[in-house]
């Protein structure tokens, strides 16, 4: 080897990066995946409802932009959004109880109410899913596919365990924080789906939470994130919050399961019940 490539092999030597230590745990090291994914869960579903303030990024084909926000959900499936504009002027409110919605846009001072189905909730947040899963997201929650076999690796490069859960055609790879045992990212392949993304982790006591939460849907070319600033985990909601009401000389229009608008009087068209599918992320 002659002068020149010697020193440039130790250049890249010295330059490459040594592992990051990995803090675990008070079990230390956990090497099944069984375990991981039980804590993972026990983890995640300790935190039953949220309340503050936050910052909304939205980056869709329609429109992209930051807006601040008001955020109080409660699980299953309660929800009530605010965005306000710069100006602290308020854009659109949803509320839903998991079965209706009702939608307020300022700026046409026109109601929106009806069934709280996916297509509904997008007209307030540009992403297709059921109240249920949205809230579980907001949350800190990954909805993880039942699993028929999984797989754990320990990521020493990244400081993280890499949980791959398996069912048919669907895989779903599971970055896992070794010390708090929260998802920080998750990946979905093989079903249409959406990788989320958690951040910014939170101690309150015996609750971790993440103050950043994003997702990802590559097929709708769309982004959300919501970054947490002043809020309360797991306190006694307010139940007043999810009460529909339309705002006082507001115009009502009143939307079937699709979001079409229906006449006033006009019956809601019959959809056709299907078998629900399995319950997967995206789904």
């Amino acid at each position: 080897m002659n002068r020149a490539a010697a020193a440039i092999f130790l250049a890249v030597l010295c330059s490459a990066c040594p592992p990051k230590r990995i803090e675990f745990g008070p079990e230390g090291e956990l090497t099944d995946a069984e375990v991981v994914y039980k804590r993972v869960r026990e983890n995640q579903d300790n935190i039953v409802s949220l309340e503050g303030d936050a910052k909304l990024r939205a980056e869709s084909p329609q429109a992209s932009g930051t807006l601040s926000m008001f955020v109080s959900i409660t699980r299953p499936s309660l929800m009530h959004l605010e965005t306000f504009d710069f100006f602290n002027r308020p854009l659109a409110s949803l509320v839903s109880d998991g079965r209706r919605f009702g939608l307020y846009q300022a700026e046409t001072n026109t109601y929106y109410q009806g069934p709280s189905s996916p297509e509904n909730v997008s007209r307030f947040l540009p992403v297709l899913l059921p109240a249920e899963e949205l809230v579980a997201i907001m949350l800190g929650q990954v909805p993880l596919i039942p699993p028929e076999r999984m797989t754990l690796a320990l990521d020493r490069k990244e400081g993280v365990y890499v949980l791959t859960l398996f069912r048919g055609p669907a895989t779903q790879v599971l970055q896992v924080h070794p010390k708090f045992l929260r998802v920080v990212k998750s990946e979905v392949r093989g079903i249409p789906g959406y990788d989320l993304k958690f951040e910014d982790f939170l101690e309150r006591g015996s609750l971790i939470f993440p103050g950043r939460v994003e997702l990802v849907a590559e097929q709708a070319a769309t982004k959300l994130q919501v970054r947490y600033q002043q809020i309360t985990l797991n306190g006694r909601p307010d139940m007043t919050l999810y009460e529909l009401a339309a705002p006082e000389g507001a115009k009502v229009v009143e939307v079937d399961e699709r979001g079409r608008e229906l006449q006033s009087g006009a019956p809601v068209p019959a959809v056709p019940v299907e078998p629900a599918p399995p319950a997967v992320p995206g789904s």
